[in-house]
């Protein structure tokens, strides 16, 4: 099992959520995906400012973008330590 620790206004916080090493990678997983689809939705709005809808959720989405990075490396950074885990 691996105790999740998440990020609470810039600092880590155990959250006391026990995971499998299995759902943390699927957690993982899904987590690159939403940052992958942000950075293209982001690309996307940043360069149609001249359609009002897109120049409106510019800000929103950057901020989106933003916390998928945030939410990506973690998992990318404690990868290591659940492989570790496993091997035990």
């Amino acid at each position: 099992m691996y105790i999740l620790h998440l990020i609470n206004g810039g600092r880590m916080e155990k959250v006391g959520l026990n995971i499998t090493p299995k759902e943390f990678k699927q957690l993982s997983k899904w987590s690159e995906n939403i940052y992958n689809t942000a950075v293209v939705i982001d690309y996307f709005v940043a360069n149609q400012p001249e359609i009002e809808e897109c120049y409106n959720l510019a800000p929103v989405v950057k901020h989106l973008r933003n916390d998928a990075d945030i939410l990506n490396a973690f998992f990318i950074d404690h990868e290591k330590d659940v492989e570790d885990l496993n091997a035990v």
